[in-house]
């Protein structure tokens, strides 16, 4: 056993959850805990009768104190190992041709909770946002450098999800040479970025099965891409038919100076998407087909409401802006937006405007952010596209 390992205990009768297939502990569920002021980074786990379940990485001031790792543990390093190894090897089997950008490893997705390595062609781009990833960070990026030989590396510190691990949240850290822009095909098609300044890990690679399977769809005489980012929904449907009329609206300017290169025949316009979409409609222009794809509107569950709030005067803006007959796509990355929330905003959407949505396609996070059956809170993205026509 190592030596920086120890074991909790259970409260009577909180283990149906992980025998479920779950694989969070919560503070609250844990009768017996290790000693706070050296606490392990490994605990086994077990019931208040005993039995082990499993063994996890600890935290002892978070709220999900243990996130079990997949198997049987015997070191941590090798335990990290073997899961960046395994995950690998499913990206090795399921690529596609095409994509130069393929998440690796996906966190709880993959038995590695806190870790995620995203690739973008030579370079890769590297999340470690629980405590014991984060005190093992260098082996882990040794070993991704000698396994993967990337020509560079970025550390992506700044992502606040950090914070409720007590992390520092700080300027991101970089390994090897990383110029100020680098291309990548996604789906096919090259998109220009920043991965020194890119949003998230540097492209919104869990859309890309989604933008796959709508770009023929949204190839209309107009679109509109709303917090439009670089441009990799315009670029995909650009490339079905040069002939369609492209906007994209992003508040970014440095984002929509990508844009204007990855879509050289769309209008790339730096704006907040409610101000310039409100005095868009008093314009009366309109557009065939639109995507919403905003940020994440709610970052905690205090902001539930207001988030909830955020998401209806957006779809209900877009939805103005749609012509009488149109294609309609919704998105949200809102992991504290249930579906069933998502579901009930467009459908107040929907009404408000007196519109008649039919839900021609359903999706979630690409093929390669696999999630866990038993943990719905994982689905946190989703996208949904509708054929609208006015009410009647």
């Amino acid at each position: 056993m190592d030596e920086d390992r120890g074991e909790v205990v259970l409260k009577k009768n909180e283990e149906r959850r992980l025998l479920a297939g779950h694989r969070w502990v919560f503070s609250n569920e844990i009768g017996t805990f290790p000693p706070k002021e050296r606490a392990p980074l490994l605990v086994d786990v077990r019931s208040s009768s005993g039995r082990l379940l499993g063994t996890g990485l600890y935290n002892p001031h978070s709220l999900i104190a243990v996130r079990l790792l997949d198997g049987r543990v015997t070191t941590l390093l090798s335990s990290i190992e073997e899961g960046i190894d395994r995950a690998l090897a499913m990206r090795t089997e399921l690529s596609r041709e095409g994509d130069d950008g393929v998440r690796l490893v996906h966190s709880e997705g993959d038995g590695l909770p806190g870790l995620v390595v995203d690739r973008y062609g030579d370079y890769l781009s590297v999340q470690f946002t629980t405590r014991a990833m984060e005190a093992v960070s260098g082996e882990i990026l040794g070993f991704l450098s000698d396994r993967l030989r990337p020509r560079g590396i970025r550390i992506d510190r700044s992502v606040g999800i950090r914070e409720a691990e007590g992390l520092p949240v700080e300027a991101d850290r970089f390994e090897g040479d990383i110029p100020a822009e680098i291309a990548v095909r996604i789906g096919g098609h090259p998109l220009h970025f920043s991965l020194r300044e890119g949003q998230k890990t540097g492209l919104f690679l869990d859309q890309k099965d989604n933008v796959r399977n709508l770009a023929p769809l949204l190839a209309r005489p107009s679109v509109l891409d709303a917090y439009c980012y670089v441009g990799g929904w315009s670029s995909a449907i650009g490339g079905q038919n040069k002939g369609i009329r492209l906007t994209g609206v992003d508040a970014s300017e440095r984002a929509i100076g990508f844009y204007r290169t990855n879509v050289p025949e769309g209008r790339g316009i730096c704006s907040d998407f409610l101000s310039w979409g409100r005095k868009t409609r008093e314009s009366g222009e309109r557009f065939d087909a639109i995507i919403l794809d905003p940020p994440a509107f709610i970052k905690s569950r205090r902001l539930i409401r207001e988030g909830i709030e955020g998401y209806h005067a957006a779809f209900r803006l877009g939805l103005s802006l749609l012509a009488p007959r149109g294609v309609f796509v919704a998105c949200s990355c809102s992991a504290l937006l249930s579906w069933d929330d998502f579901s009930g905003v467009l459908r107040a959407a929907f009404q408000k405007e007196g519109r008649r949505g039919r839900m021609i396609y359903q999706g979630r996070a690409a093929w390669d952010h696999p999630r866990i059956l038993a943990m719905p809170e994982l689905d946190y993205l989703k996208c949904a596209a509708f054929w609208v026509e006015p009410a009647r």
